[in-house]
Order: C-alpha cells, then sequence, then structure tokens
C-alpha cells in the first residue's frame, strides 16, 4: 500500500505548507501600516517647535477623537495635505469641512471630536488665540493645546 508514486522507493509523503496565505497577509499589513503612518505623520508638522513643559501628559489610548491643527511662528495655521490657513475665516471654514467630513456626524464631531493646537514656542499668544477663537466659533467644544515634555 503506497501513498506515493509509482515508483518502489517512494513510500514518503512530503509536506509543504502553503506559504500564500502568510504571504498575502504580511504584505496587507505592510501596506496598512504604511498608510497609517503617513496620515499621522501628515498631522504632525516638524516645522513647529513645541514649547517645553514639565506637567505634560502625553496622549492616552482613550483620546481617539482628535484632530491636529499647527501654529507656526509667523501665526499660520498648518493642516494636513492643504494650504496654510490665515485668517479666522479661513480657519472656520476649515473646521466646518472637517466636522462635515467626520465619520461621527457634523453633530456629534463638534461635541467629542477634541482639536489638538501644536503652536510653535515661538508664536504669539494673539495667533493662537485668534485660532482658538475661530474653532469655538466653528463650534467645536473641546480644545487642547500641546507642548513637549521636558528632557530629564
Amino acid at each position: 500500500m503506497s501513498h506515493g508514486g509509482a515508483g518502489g522507493g517512494q513510500g514518503a509523503q512530503s509536506a509543504e505548507p502553503n506559504l500564500t496565505p502568510l504571504l498575502d497577509m504580511v504584505l496587507q499589513l505592510v501596506m496598512f501600516f504604511m498608510l497609517v503612518a503617513n496620515f499621522v505623520m501628515d498631522e504632525l508638522s516638524d516645522k513647529i517647535r513645541l514649547p517645553v513643559a514639565s506637567q505634560a501628559k502625553p496622549l492616552t489610548a482613550k483620546d481617539t477623537n482628535f484632530m491636529y491643527l499647527n501654529v507656526d511662528k509667523t501665526g499660520r495655521v498648518l493642516v494636513p495635505l492643504g494650504e496654510p490657513l490665515l485668517t479666522p475665516d479661513q480657519i472656520r471654514f476649515y473646521m466646518r469641512q472637517a466636522a462635515r467630513n467626520h465619520v461621527l456626524g457634523e453633530a456629534k464631531a463638534k461635541e467629542e471630536v477634541t482639536v489638538i493646537i501644536r503652536a510653535d514656542k515661538d508664536s504669539r499668544v494673539q495667533h493662537i488665540l485668534k485660532t482658538m477663537q475661530a474653532i469655538k466659533e466653528s463650534g467645536f467644544r473641546k480644545v487642547q493645546l500641546r507642548a513637549q515634555i521636558e528632557a530629564k
């Protein structure tokens, strides 16, 4: 009783694993992480130098509904994949569009999404205040400022 070929000495079967599903999954994971990394890096501008604060807290796992606005030292608001916003009207328009396009829906996004302002340490307070007022006027209720954690 032979399970192999017709040859008499070929009694052993080969048990090679099918690697196609494994390779397919690995490639899908690589593509997913490449996309996610690009979106996160678009939100964080390397042109912004955050102030250092000893009491700064990092984001926690429960902080999932947030969006970033970067304010450079000249007062321009840098947004992902777009031209810098210069006036409060432009900021309000951008924020209203972001709320309309959010997966939670416009009303719920304005209630639950936290807008994180990353202001350059050399930016003027009036630029940050102008940005915060425009965000509030567009209907968002949660606004935070971010700082860099002090190196020890």
